[in-house]
């Protein structure tokens, strides 16, 4: 899965430092979290509010420049696409 979320950023230009830098956060937020990739997949929709600004977790959410919140926008945008295809 991470891997076509890696595939899919490049396919929408992202820089491959921004790739890079999104990849390690989702897998950081997961081990941080202690729940699996296929559990943040399932509940995108519910998970990612709780970083957005008014979110009891947005000081985590907002750590380097918000890339947290920003890989999590990006990943819930990436499993729309999923979706849709």
């Amino acid at each position: 899965m991470l891997k076509n979320f890696e595939n899919w950023l490049l396919q929408n230009n992202y820089k491959p430092t921004t790739v890079t830098d999104y990849m390690g956060r989702i897998e950081r937020l997961c081990r941080n979290e202690q729940f699996t990739l296929a559990h943040l997949v399932e509940n995108i929709a519910s998970i990612l509010p709780q970083y957005e600004t008014a979110g009891e977790k947005s000081s985590y959410g907002k750590r380097s420049h918000t890339s947290v919140r920003q890989a999590l926008r990006r990943f819930k945008m990436f499993l729309a696409s999923e979706i849709s295809a």
